[in-house]
């Protein structure tokens, strides 16, 4: 796959996944990657989903930097996001706001630590220091500090990284969901 998109084999490879919008913290997750990328080698961002300019639309240079920036690759939406999961290193979900965030438990199943912001879901999802970092939301660089972390601090990382999947497995068992969404139909069908 990394080889499909041109991306360097070698290259600490951070993922987002979601709607190319404002909301999503795109313009300050562009903004912070370009920064780092200027004074760190061998790390790429790749962006899954798709551009939604009429609803929600990114800053003029955030769309300069996405097409400029030879380190960024956009793939547009993918049906299937498991094998763009399987060539990254760590999720970056800078949101302003979610409700729960599939793509944060996504990643955490697929083994990758992630940076989230600091709201409702994200914050439920991942432990400060335990299978990734929290930032404030709409903060650049509080952004570029944790993604530089990641990128430098190998021990952190691969502590974050140990603990991603299980932290998943252990507290999202799909049948504990679909067991509560059953009991909730039918206390309504009674109704």
């Amino acid at each position: 796959m990394r080889d499909k998109w041109k991306i360097p084999q070698d290259n600490f490879l951070f993922i987002f996944v979601g709607r190319l919008v404002k909301d999503k913290g795109i313009n300050e997750l562009t903004a912070a990657f370009s920064k780092l990328s200027e004074s760190k080698n061998n790390i790429s961002l790749l962006l899954v989903g798709p551009f939604e300019n009429d609803l929600d639309p990114l800053l003029p240079e955030t769309l300069v930097n996405i097409e400029k920036n030879p380190d960024i690759y956009s793939v547009g939406y993918q049906n299937d996001v498991r094998p763009y999961f399987a060539i990254a290193d760590a999720l970056v979900f800078p949101s302003y706001r979610e409700g729960f965030p599939n793509v944060v438990m996504q990643a955490g199943a697929m083994g990758l630590p992630s940076i989230v912001t600091d709201i409702n879901g994200c914050n439920e999802i991942v432990k400060k220091g335990v299978n990734g970092l929290i930032v404030p939301p709409k903060n650049e660089e509080a952004l570029l500090e944790s993604m530089q972390q990641l990128v430098t601090n190998q021990k952190l990382y691969n502590d974050l990284k140990s603990s991603s999947r299980q932290i998943i497995v252990e507290n999202y068992n799909r049948k504990e969901v679909w067991e509560a969404l059953l009991k909730a139909y039918r206390k309504m069908c009674k109704k």
